[in-house]
């Protein structure tokens, strides 16, 4: 059977993600195996040398603190629907996740030098707290089902937040370290870097997504609606309004997050969208449809 056969008779019965060397997976230009396989590991830091805190520098490094070590929520978000199907997307979130770890124990291990270990801290919003009950009891049971019937276009809106949330928490990182000096400013510059690969991935898949179809398009666009990037799975940090008038008090620290933002919203009016492809480099396969769409038979083919 040739490759466009083959194609053709999985589309009809359904599909199958589990090898990314199928005609019908979306690559882009990111060398996913490469990533997994180089990664980089823990950031040591030798505590003796960090530099003193001040206590509003220590609450703003805290607050960035609690938002990198929530990266497996956002893991979840991502692999307990339809995206969990995208065999390069699974491949990278299960190294990414614990690259996040890594930066969030670096940030942990600065803090802890200088003082206690920083701890999570609970809600007091009535509002905060309710988004916390939908992320940890409605959503996995509610967004499968709806993101099933949605279909691969779903992914689109993930991969744009992600790109969003990342390179954000880059631009946050970046305003910060003015502030900081010795080992506390090479920690910090070293999570800034690291995460450039990672802003990398995202913004390649949600580029090709968004510019595959008018589908994927309008779910990107729909995924950002009252969408802050510098949030857990959209629940605030208590912390949240003094920490953000706190990082971002000059003019060069607000420019530089207006301009990632401004980047990676722009995707979804066609601005730097760089296409996908198959995996021989031609045109890229269209999204599979959700459970709506009409098929020949049941069942996924494997």
């Amino acid at each position: 059977m040739t490759s466009t056969e083959e194609l053709s008779a999985t589309r009809f019965s359904g599909r199958v993600f589990s090898d990314p060397d199928r005609p019908e997976v979306l690559f882009t230009a990111f060398d996913v195996a490469a990533y997994t396989r180089d990664a980089q590991g823990r950031i040591a830091v030798d505590a003796q040398a960090v530099a003193p805190l001040d206590d509003r520098l220590r609450a703003d490094l805290e607050f960035l603190w609690r938002l990198d070590s929530a990266g497996l929520s956002e893991t979840r978000a991502i692999l307990g629907n339809w995206t969990g199907n995208e065999a390069r997307i699974t491949a990278f979130v299960a190294t990414w996740a614990v690259e996040r770890m890594w930066l969030a124990w670096a940030l942990r291990d600065i803090l802890a030098a200088d003082g206690p270990k920083p701890e999570p801290r609970s809600h007091t919003r009535l509002t905060a707290r309710l988004r916390d009950v939908w992320v940890e009891r409605a959503m996995p049971v509610i967004v499968a089902p709806v993101a099933a019937v949605v279909g691969e276009s779903i992914t689109a809106g993930h991969m744009l937040r992600l790109a969003l949330q990342e390179a954000s928490l880059q631009a946050t990182y970046a305003a910060l370290l003015p502030r900081l000096e010795g080992e506390a400013a090479r920690v910090v510059t070293e999570i800034i870097a690291r995460r450039a690969t990672i802003v990398e991935f995202f913004e390649l898949e949600a580029s090709a997504r968004i510019g595959r179809s008018r589908a994927e398009r309008l779910s990107a666009r729909g995924s950002m609606l009252a969408w802050r990037p510098l949030r857990i799975v959209g629940v605030p940090d208590p912390d949240e309004d003094r920490a953000l008038a706190s990082i971002f008090s000059t003019p060069e620290a607000r420019a530089g997050l207006a301009s990632v933002d401004a980047r990676i919203r722009g995707l979804l009016d066609g601005q730097g969208v760089i296409a996908g492809t198959d995996r021989f480099g031609g045109p890229p396969p269209p999204p599979s449809p959700g459970l709506l769409h009409r098929r020949g038979r049941r069942g996924v083919q494997s």
